[in-house]
Parts: C-alpha cells; structure tokens; sequence
C-alpha cells in the first residue's frame, strides 16, 4: 500500500460501469457499487470521496461518459487522490484514451487501480503493464463491435428494427413498429395538407403548430418545415423498412454518417403497418423531386407570409413589422417600420422601407443565383475547397488517411509482438506505442475535418441544385420561392444584406425608389455577394 497524505487520510473514488441498461446488467452495477464502497471503507487511511458510475454506456470513448469526466475532472482538480476500478476494460477500451487520462491524473498525483489487473498507476512498471493491458482491451472492443454489427445486420434481414422511439406515428418496441392512432392521425393530415390542399411545407409547420398540435420531441415547441418534410420522405409510413441509413465510423468514436453505399443497407416492403397508402406516398414523392407543389402553391403564399420573421434590423436586432396605408384611390401600399422604434426603452431610428423595394431586393438575388449561382458559391467556397485539397494532397484523401490508420495500428501489433517474443526492450516498445497512439489520434481528427468538409460541400451543391429547380420555373421568384430560398434580410441605412437559406451566401443589396402612388418606382444598382 502507498503512503498516506501527510495531511489526512487518502481520498479515495470508484469507477463502474455496464454496457447494457438491461436488468441483469443494472443489478450488477448496484453490486459493484457495494462492493466498492465496502472495499473502500475497510481500508484504514481511506476516505471515500464516492463511488460513480455509468450505466448502459459504451467504455470505448470518455466522451460519451459523464460520471467518468466528472470523476476525473474533480481529480485533477485536486478532490480526489486515488481512483479504484475493478479492470482496464471498465476503465476505457480505447488504448489512448487510457494512457492519457491516467498521465494526466499522474502528473496531479493522483493514482489508479485496477484491481483484477493488479495493476497501480503509481508503480514504476505501471504505465508498461497499463499499456499492454488497455491494447487487449481495445482489440477486444473491436472484435465485440464486429459481432454486433454483423447480428445486428442479421436481425434486420429477419425483420427486426433497430433504433429509439422518436419515430413519430410508432411506437417501437421488441424491434416491432406499432401503429399510434393519434400520431398517426397527425401523418395522414400532413400527406392531405400536401396532396390535395397542395399546401408547402412552411404553411402546413404553421397550421399545425396555430391548431396546437404537438410536434415530434418538441412537446411545448414549433413544428417546423424539415419537420413536415421528413414525415413526408420517409418510407415507413407506407409499411417500408429501410435500415443501415447511417453508418459508424468507427468503433472507437462511434460517430455516424450517411451511408453512401458503403455499408449494406437493408430494405424490406411491406414491413408492417402502413399509415398511408403506397400510391399516397408515392405521389408525395414524386411532388418533392420535380418541385411542383411550390408552383402550383403559387398565390396561396400571400405577400403577408413570405417575409414573415425574416426582416431585421441592422442596429437593434428588432424584426420589422408591415404597415399597410390605404390611398385615397383605394389601393393599399406597405411599408417595412422597425420593433424597436415603437420601443421606448430602445427607440430605434432606423429608417422605414416600402414594400416593393424589399420585394426587389429578394427577387433581385433570386436572378443573380438563377444566371450564375454556381460562380458565385464557387467563389464564396474557394478557401474551403482549397483547404480540404491541400488536406488531401498532404494525405492522400479519406482512404489514403483510413491507410495510414490501419499503418500505425499494424506497427502497434508488431510492437507488442516483438516485446513479448524478446526482440525488442520496454522502453523502445513504450517509445512506439506512444508515437503510434499519438500519430492515430492526429489522423482521426484529420479524417474527421476532411469527412465534415465533404459533407458540407456536398450539401450546398446539393441545396443550389434544388434553388436552381425552383428558379427554372419561376425565375421571377413568386411567393413560394422566396419563402423557401431568402432566409433573411437586414435593413442598414444605406444597403440591405440578404441571406440564402442553407447556403453560406450573402448578398448586399443597394435600392431605393421614388415618385408616389401608381408612379411609385423602384431600383436596384447594386448587388454582389460578400463574406464578411
């Protein structure tokens, strides 16, 4: 046994942890937690500080564990001298996480048991041992997560489904979909709304949410339009499973990622019960990729809701509100006032903007993405996508990183390999195990910045493809298009800023307009896309 502080006796924590939230699992973790306090307790010169633990958790990451980053965050902070665990498999499953998070606890003093390992961390042997120990443990990890997955795969070509139950229209359980009338009364209406009131997405959000119908995992929130949209895309609703719609990157990160093909996928017709009828959501289908809804919505989007919430004010932050005046012709006329001017405590003075030179302002960046968008997202893009080719010229791209991967790990094996049939010594086996460690950490993280850059290219070419649909049937830019392509505009006194929806595009918009009444004249003389 270690010597006592000098000041006090020793603070001792526990870790545990189960990888399952099932009842035998949960009731082994009660016993872990007993049996440590107990073991804790019977130490003379031991203190208890508490015994944490994790359940229905998977120990590969610490990120995904917070009783573990909380132990350890009051470790280093000084509460907490020794951290007792029953083995390095309960600890973590990932090598480098390991051995980081007991140097750094070494660095603060601060020491770990394993208790079936017989290993201490503040032994002189201990981070060799350590090591050898947590790379059995991470080859473990991912010989278990290969099982997993392959019985998980064999489980949904038998029909079972994988997943939580946030599926709104279902409820999930023992891998079967079962009908929610309630929820799925919800569906129908939406599919209605769509087909045959021929509604957009936007306008059904806002009924809804005005009717007071709860939305999916929002029970006091907003339906929104991606809402309505997923309802609309997805093919269980017509009886359909498709599963292996993402995939994980990897065992240790557990992150997912839309699956390109990369992974199979399974899809079985029929499934279970439908909510609406094949031919339903067929047609919704077919109405979502050509677009027509929005064209023959046109006119049900009055000049009252395209721009609803979506002008500001560039000195107080305020939305504007409409005004309408009535001439004394008979014709009303609109004009754009600032919140905040009404406001006393703010008192804004930003000036008032008539109707029509908003809507120029909006219809002017419709032409400008219509006749050249794709110039102007390249331009706006370039330094991303000269950074990500510069990332793959230096490392070869997502494969030639996933290569470089495998690379370290086989030196790692090798490592080991030959430290234990004598070839080589500890200290040169712990020297590559390090750089081993460290150069796979730094290519996941690389790996990681090249997949979300990918990513976010292939979304914005994507949503510039459905803008560019939109323009091509209205290149006016109606109601409907400008509800779903201008996200925003920001009223400046001598300019306006307009932002597209989805896209990291900004465009400043200089215009006026003079004369009165039917004379009333707008004009545009400039817009040009900026990225401050």
């Amino acid at each position: 046994m270690k010597p006592l502080p000098l000041n006090g006796p020793l603070r001792v924590a526990a870790y545990c942890r189960v990888s399952t939230d099932k009842e035998d699992q949960l009731n082994s973790l009660s016993a872990q937690r007993q049996f440590f306090q107990k073991y804790i307790t019977e130490h003379p010169g031991w203190s208890l500080v508490r015994v944490f633990a994790d359940e229905g958790l998977s120990g590969t990451s610490i990120k995904r564990r917070p009783q573990f980053a909380e132990m350890i965050s009051r470790a280093l902070d000084g509460e907490i001298d020794l951290i007792i665990t029953k083995e390095v498999s309960r600890f973590a499953r990932n090598t480098v996480d390991t051995l980081q998070v007991t140097r750094k606890l070494k660095e603060k003093g601060v020491g770990v048991l394993f208790l079936n390992d017989n290993i201490d961390t503040r032994d002189n042997d201990g981070e060799f041992r350590l090591t050898i120990m947590a790379s059995v443990a991470q080859e473990e990890s991912r010989k278990i997560s290969e099982r997993t997955r392959w019985g998980q795969l064999q489980a949904m070509k038998r029909g079972v489904v994988f997943g939580n139950q946030s599926l709104y229209g279902y409820t999930l359980a023992n891998g079967q979909l079962t009908v929610e009338p309630e929820q799925a009364e919800v569906v129908r209406l939406v599919y209605h709304k769509f087909l045959v009131e021929r509604k957009g997405s936007h306008t059904i959000a806002r009924e809804l949410t005005e009717a007071g119908i709860r939305p999916p995992l929002r029970p006091n929130g907003a339906w929104s339009s991606t809402m309505i949209v997923k309802l609309l895309r997805n093919e269980k609703y017509c009886g359909d499973l498709l599963q292996k719609k993402y995939r994980t990157t990897d065992y240790l990160s557990h992150r997912k990622i839309l699956n390109d093909g990369t992974e199979e996928q399974v899809l079985l017709r029929d499934h279970h019960e439908p909510i609406v009828s094949r031919e339903q959501f067929e047609a919704v289908q077919s109405a979502l990729s050509e677009r027509a809804s929005m064209v023959e919505d046109k006119g049900r989007f009055s000049a009252r809701y395209w721009f609803s919430g979506k002008v500001r004010c560039g000195a107080c932050g305020r939305s504007f509100t409409v005004k309408r005046t009535r001439r004394a012709n008979g014709t009303d006329y609109q004009r754009f006032v600032c919140r905040g001017h009404f406001d006393t405590t703010v008192g804004c003075q930003m000036r008032a903007v008539h109707g029509p030179v908003i809507l120029a302002c909006a219809q002017r960046v419709l032409r400008e993405l219509a006749l050249d968008g794709e110039a102007i997202i390249g331009g706006l893009l370039q330094e991303l996508e000269q950074l990500r080719q510069a990332r793959q010229e230096d490392s070869g791209g997502t494969q030639r990183i996933q290569q470089a991967i495998q690379k370290q790990s086989d030196r790692r094996d090798r490592a080991l390999e030959a430290f234990l049939d004598g070839s080589l010594s500890k200290n040169d086996m712990q020297r590559m195990l390090t750089r081993c460690d460290e150069e796979i950490e730094r290519l996941r993280t690389q790996l990681e910045e090249v997949e979300k850059e990918k990513k976010r290219l292939s979304h914005n070419t994507e949503r510039l493809a459905e803008i560019r649909v939109l323009l091509e049937r209205e290149l006016a830019g109606g109601d409907a298009v400008l509800d779903e392509v201008i996200q925003r505009i920001t009223v400046y006194p001598d300019y306006f800023i307009v932002e597209v929806a989805e896209l990291p595009i900004r465009f400043l918009v200089r215009a006026g307009g003079s004369g009165t009444g039917r004379g009333y004249k707008v004009s545009v003389t400039e817009c040009r896309p900026v990225t401050e």
